[in-house]
């Protein structure tokens, strides 16, 4: 077992690949460095190009691209074909800093993309033996390749056909310079240090998926002495907003397809017929598996990639990891709190967060909702109790005695639920500020507290603040609702519907009820009846009770004129028959537009519970309930993805929604490919 200290870490690992200080400046190139001019030569070229017999169906615009191409190549070999001229890496190198392409990057890469294309066909003379896979810029200290290049400057239309044609060039790294404390560097580590999005998930769809899980994952030495950070921290890219795409490619990593009745490739085959059958045997593997290796050990990692817990060589077992860093926030807690749909959706975290459910999450949240029903059953007796009492200070009688008791424990249950609040706000900080719940809470417990003081000095307030208090702690019960699904998703789509309509309507309720209001008492005004209504604040109580009762103004219109009732009819007739039927029919639409954003809102009210109840002290819920993997079925996934889609049809065969979770699981999985596994 592994002694109980934090690692060292070696300058070098830590240090950021670069930092614009370190940068020197961008040599930038005259125009007319970049290529000739458009002569009568060149477009004598072109017209050659485009009427040849071997290009019989180039077009125009491709036939200029390789007259281009082919004078770059003429000027780097006029020059003595020295590779740092290689016409490519002056494409990727030079052009982009052309005064001409400043801040144009969608402008320059497209070009950039169709010569590296002609460039990197040309296997009988520029990438003659495939030179470019192994191609690196000797002039730079990091001896970059061009697919380093292209990282740094987000180009990843380039990244994909550099890819394509010389797929060795993810793996190759920088050179590390150890004086600067620059570590080597891959193509992808650059494109994520950089925050270019686009490119860096680019290269980690193309990548082996048990390489980016790597990449994400602690490097422990043998004896567990001085453990080495994750060499990128998924921490930070899932708290980075302009990450999605390369979140979604890495968790799309954590999924590894399975053919059971397939043999497993090998690193070494025994003979040239075994390599063969094998690999023939993969050759015609089918789109879909029959189920899928879900890996949930970078989710479940700390900030610097270690995992909850490890393997004990000794036992074969899980233990816990002495140094997992417990408070570092869970990746399902930094999900939750971002805006990133897509990740909340990804069937890796909807898995995972099924797995924590069922083992603990469900039955925490349960025994925490029968509780606080306690609190507000002995709450409700206090309170209600009271108000029966004649003085409240004197507890002689039986009931007293036992409203004494309710009063002493909804007293412990608030100072309780308080410490839990200010222990939560401990962990969470900004996050906890989020949480739409943790405003209510304060307010519900505050105002039970405030009812101390103005018991002790007998003030009637009391009766108002508990008032208030009572309804704000029954409203609260609300946040437990997620114990059932059915409750949970109700729960949300009724506060979308309340958060989102009725404030647009009351907007234009309030406009017409002011304006009718108003005209009203003027109009009474002209017959000296303005008493009718008893003043101005009584026209705005009737007003409002027109909207909440459906009731008429007054019961009849004796002593009113002509124009009052006129404007009590129309005002009436406004709001009952219009403005009501409106509401009604905009409350329909927006409950079925409002579905999907509450089953969005569903599962990260899940996260978000999940990710405090393993934060429980004592309980070490996120190290005892670790699973580094699990096996899911078709229709296990099935089951848990197509589970909130009620806009499918209710008597939707077994067939059909596995075929509908397979179109679902290719975007996945159709760019992996079965890596070779060492034997044992």
């Amino acid at each position: 077992m592994a002694t109980e200290r934090k690692g060292k870490y070696d300058p070098i690992e830590m240090q950021s690949p670069t930092t614009p200080s370190e940068q020197l400046p961008p040599v930038v190139p005259k125009e007319e460095e970049l290529e000739d001019d458009f002569d009568r030569d060149f477009w004598v070229h072109v017209r050659k190009m485009f009427n040849s017999e071997k290009e019989k169906s180039i077009s125009w615009s491709n036939a200029m691209d390789r007259v281009r191409v082919a004078r770059l190549v003429k000027k780097y070999k006029d020059n003595g074909s020295k590779p740092d001229q290689d016409p490519l890496l002056i494409l990727v190198k030079i052009w982009p800093q052309a005064s001409k392409y400043q801040g144009k990057a969608d402008l320059v890469e497209p070009l950039i993309q169709r010569f590296a294309q002609i460039l990197l066909e040309d296997d009988k003379d520029m990438n003659k033996k495939n030179k470019y896979e192994t191609f690196r810029d000797e002039s730079e200290k990091t001896k970059k390749t061009l697919l380093h290049y292209a990282a740094e400057r987000n180009f990843y239309h380039l990244a994909r056909t550099l890819i394509e044609y010389c797929p060795g060039l993810l793996a190759l790294k920088t050179a590390a310079i150890v004086s600067e404390k620059k570590r080597e560097l891959l193509p992808v580590e650059i494109a994520l240090d950089k925050e270019n999005d686009e490119a860096a998930a680019v290269m980690l769809r193309h990548m082996s998926h048990e390489r980016v899980q790597s990449m994400f994952s602690w490097r422990p030495d043998p004896n567990l002495q001085s453990p080495r950070p994750s060499q990128m921290s998924f921490h930070k890219i899932l708290s980075n907003p302009k990450m999605k795409k390369s979140t979604i490619a890495i968790l799309d990593c954590m999924v590894n397809p399975h053919w059971p009745y397939l043999p497993d490739k090998k690193s070494d085959y025994l003979s040239i017929e075994e390599e063969q059958g094998i690999e023939c045997a993969w050759a015609t593997v089918p789109e879909d598996p029959l189920d899928y290796h879900f890996f949930y050990h970078v989710l479940d990692s700390d900030d610097c990639g270690r995992p909850p817990k490890i393997k004990d060589t000794t036992t074969n077992k899980l233990v816990p990891n002495p140094f997992f860093n417990k408070k570092a926030p869970s990746c399902l807690n930094i999900i939750a709190n971002s805006d990133n749909i897509d990740a909340v959706h990804h069937p890796v975290v909807r898995m995972l967060i099924r797995l924590k459910w069922n083992a603990f999450g469900q039955t925490l949240l349960s025994i925490r909702g029968i509780t606080y029903v306690f609190f507000l059953l002995v709450l409700s007796f206090a309170l209600l109790q009271g108000s029966t009492s004649v003085d409240l200070n004197e507890y002689r009688e039986p009931w007293d005695r036992v409203r004494a008791i309710a009063e002493f424990a909804t007293f412990a249950m608030v100072c309780f639920y308080i410490f839990e609040e200010i222990n939560q706000f401990a962990r969470e900080k900004r996050m906890y500020l989020k949480d739409k719940y943790n405003l209510s809470d304060w307010i519900g417990l505050l105002l039970l507290l405030a009812i101390i003081p103005l018991r002790a000095i007998n003030h009637d307030s009391q009766w108002h603040v508990g008032s208030v208090g009572y309804l704000v702690n029954f409203l609260r019960i609300f946040k437990f609702s997620c114990v059932n699904k059915t409750a949970g998703l109700y729960t949300n789509t009724l506060f979308r519907i309340v958060v989102n309509d009725i404030p647009r309507f009351l907007c234009t309720f309030a406009v017409i009820f002011f304006s009718f209001c108003g005209a009203l008492f003027l109009s009474l005004r002209a017959s000296s009846s303005q008493s009718l209504l008893g003043g101005f604040e009584q026209v705005l109580l009737s007003g409002i009770r027109v909207l909440a009762e459906a009731q008429p103004v007054a019961e009849e219109y004796k002593g009113y004129n002509w124009l009052s009732i006129l404007l009590l009819l129309t005002y009436m007739g406004t709001v009952i028959v219009i403005m009501l039927n409106i509401l009604i029919a905009q409350l329909s639409t927006t409950y079925a537009q409002a579905k999907y954003n509450a089953k969005l809102q569903y599962d990260v009210d899940r996260m978000l519970l999940l990710a405090r109840m393993e934060n429980y002290p004592f309980l070490n819920l996120r190290v005892k309930h670790y699973k580094d993997g699990d096996w899911i079925s078709e229709l296990n996934l099935a089951k848990e993805l197509l589970e909130f889609t009620e806009e499918r049809h209710s008597l939707e065969t077994i067939e059909q929604k596995l075929n509908s979770l397979r179109d679902l699981m290719r975007k996945i999985v159709k760019t992996m490919k079965p890596v070779a596994v060492k034997e044992q």
